[in-house]
């Protein structure tokens, strides 16, 4: 991976700096999903509006950035979701009977 020293340029006016594009771009990429789930309470589909992107898009970026909606969820929508979780755990797979 590349990396970037700033000094030169910006002489005085700011300390030498290891800059790499890539996980900034990630950090920033990260915050602004981050603020988009918050302000949407968890709502990914108004997230991904106020971000202009795809629903989809949003899904794919959560899940190779590791983030989650689920702590943006108002209270009792997070038990209803993590009761829903285990729900789906203990059920049969499908075309089994349980018994």
């Amino acid at each position: 991976m590349a990396t970037l020293t700033l000094s030169d340029d910006l002489g005085a006016l700011a300390p030498a700096m290891t800059i790499d594009l890539k996980s900034r771009l990630v950090a920033y990429e990260r915050e602004l999903i981050t603020a988009a789930l918050a302000e949407s309470r968890g709502n990914q589909r108004r997230a991904a509006r106020r971000l202009g992107i795809l629903p989809t898009t949003l899904h794919e970026k959560m899940k190779r950035l590791g983030l989650r909606a689920d702590p943006f969820l108002p209270e009792g929508a997070r038990s209803d979701a993590v009761a829903g979780i285990e729900r789906q755990a203990d059920a049969p797979p499908e075309g089994e009977a349980s018994l």
